[in-house]
């Protein structure tokens, strides 16, 4: 059984950044042999995490991914003491529907505050199988 495995990555300000995440999580997801909707999901996640880190933020940002058999955990922080919020965005909307992404799709998320700014972290649970040949753990 594959270990937990970390990659902690610096982030500059700069939106082009978030291509090379979404990368790194693809591998760590395949690393992780995560099934591909855990990837995707996961992904999607980090995308809309760091975006709005760089956006409301606009400060070097650092993330942590943690990827094993078991699941994701992504941490993104910045130096922004602002909480997201999750929000209404309207169907016209063009932006707004981050952290409302995040709440509905991972299975944890929350804000951590330190000194000095925040980490925003996600969590994707790969659920054990159970039935025949695989007894609950």
């Amino acid at each position: 059984m594959l270990s937990e495995r970390v990659e902690d990555c610096r982030i500059g300000s700069d939106p082009t950044a978030v291509r090379g995440m979404r990368e790194v999580v693809r591998r760590m997801c395949r690393t992780a042999d995560l099934p591909a909707e855990t990837r995707d999901t996961a992904i999607l996640l980090t995308s809309e995490t760091l975006t709005n880190a760089i956006v409301h933020a606009g400060r070097p940002t650092r993330v942590v991914v943690h990827a094993s058999p078991s699941g994701i955990r992504v941490e993104v922080t910045d130096d922004s003491v602002y909480s997201p919020v999750v929000a209404a965005a309207g169907n016209e909307a063009t932006n707004g529907r981050g952290i409302r992404l995040i709440d509905s799709l991972a299975t944890r998320w929350g804000v951590q505050h330190h000194r000095g700014g925040k980490t925003v972290w996600f969590e994707i649970a790969i659920e054990p199988v159970t039935g025949p040949g695989h007894p609950p753990a």
